[in-house]
């Protein structure tokens, strides 16, 4: 069963239902499907002297319309997928039925092929959040790629480690540099690895700056592959010097923390390989701590940029363009607070969304002061708006739509 997915933000077409095994038309092709009296583009004409036009007698034209394919246009429902699921033979149960209703809301096909894939993530776990992170790396299209659902579940479940991980990493730096400096006079040839070491963590410590020199920000990517360097370089040392300390230990495990809640920023910023190119903003997903409550976390997400082929080669952006970023934290007094900022030029449009509403009023306080910031740096402020709704952001890096929405076409031929 094929399922085309539109997004939460935007409207697309409807799955392909099986039956006849049917191609989805092209664009010029469902024009001319509507309307067949129009000539198909490109055929050349011929004038009527040097041209003989077959006109089809009734009894031809009813045969001809008798063997056109006929398309069924309905809503998708819960009975329609489960007999889909008794058609690939997966056992209909409560497990096999969220599964399949979440394949329908993500785009995914439910087939044997992805039963078999997810199942293989899940490794026997049915929580709802290893099903979630199951869900999204197949409609990403890293499915086959990855071994299991954990190195996504932390950060859908809202329980990542970020934020301790540094804190501790930072913190057993000290300690690090004596037991590395202590096995430099058996092996002097580590004293380059310990000059790499102190710059290493001197990275880790910008991590908490909200800045451009922050790597969590400014590329992440370049930040996994050095964790991950260091992280297979330490379990070397580790194993092959017996450098079985307990600070090593602590450090190795906090690095691996890391590691995966990076990986999973990389993979939350992929493109689903499912969702309607074109029709949906897609963005770069950072998780960054809060500065203001250790425990807690600032989720950022930035739109992805795509120029037109005819502005690609140009040195200079386009002044149109526009830059939109979306930042959403929990905060222990005003609930969960979600900031949408786009900026085109030199003017800026800001809407504030929380769950309470002493939370909305505190915020309105704020708009003249932001304004006055924004003008330091040559920004207008073009519009501040305020609305009490909580924001699942998880709905602009996993596009979905309810399965009320999703259409099933059924061919006939």
């Amino acid at each position: 069963m094929g399922i085309s997915n539109a997004g939460g933000m935007s409207k697309g077409t409807g799955p392909i239902w099986p039956g006849g095994k049917p191609q989805p038309l092209k664009p010029a092709e469902e024009a001319f499907e509507m309307h067949k009296e129009v000539s198909a583009p490109g055929a050349k004409s011929t004038s009527a002297a040097s041209k003989t036009v077959d006109v089809p007698t009734p009894a031809q034209a009813q045969k001809a319309q008798e063997s056109a394919p006929i398309n069924k246009i309905s809503n998708l429902s819960v009975k329609d997928i489960l007999q889909q699921l008794a058609n690939i033979k997966v056992p209909v149960n409560d497990h096999n039925q969220e599964l399949a209703l979440l394949m329908a809301a993500h785009g995914i096909e439910i087939s044997e092929d992805s039963f078999a894939i997810i199942n293989k993530l899940l490794k026997g776990n049915k929580s709802k959040v290893a099903k979630e992170s199951a869900i999204l790396l197949v409609s990403k299209g890293l499915g086959a790629d990855v071994d299991d659902v954990g190195v996504l579940n932390h950060l859908l479940s809202k329980h990542s480690k970020v934020s301790d991980a540094l804190k501790n990493l930072t913190q057993m730096q000290t300690s690090m540099m004596a037991l590395l400096n202590g096995a430099v006079k058996d092996h002097p040839g580590l004293h380059a690895f310990v000059a790499i070491f102190d710059d290493f963590n001197e990275q880790l410590k910008n991590t908490k700056k909200i800045s451009r020199s922050n790597p969590l920000l400014a590329n992440p990517s370049e930040l996994l592959d050095d964790a991950m360097a260091m992280q297979s370089f330490l379990k070397g040392l580790h194993v092959k010097l017996g450098m079985n300390s307990k600070i090593m230990s602590a450090y190795l495990s906090d690095l691996a923390k890391l590691n995966e809640n990076l990986m999973g920023q990389i993979i939350l910023s992929q493109d689903s390989v499912k969702q309607p190119l074109g029709l949906l903003e897609s963005y770069h997903y950072f998780q960054i701590p809060n500065p203001l409550a250790a425990q807690a976390v600032i989720e950022m997400l930035l739109r992805k940029q795509t120029r037109s082929k005819l502005s690609r080669n140009k040195a200079e952006p386009n002044e149109n363009s526009q830059e939109k970023m979306i930042i959403s934290m929990d905060t222990e007094t005003m609930g969960t607070i979600t900031v949408i900022v786009v900026v085109m030029g030199f003017k800026v449009w800001c809407t504030i969304y929380s769950d309470q509403d002493s939370a909305i009023g505190h915020v309105h306080s704020f708009r003249n002061e932001l304004s006055e910031n924004l003008k330091k740096y040559q920004y207008n402020l073009e519009e501040f708006k305020t609305s009490r709704k909580k924001i699942n952001i998880q709905k602009f890096i996993a596009p979905s739509q309810d399965i009320s929405e999703v259409k099933r076409i059924q061919t006939e031929i």
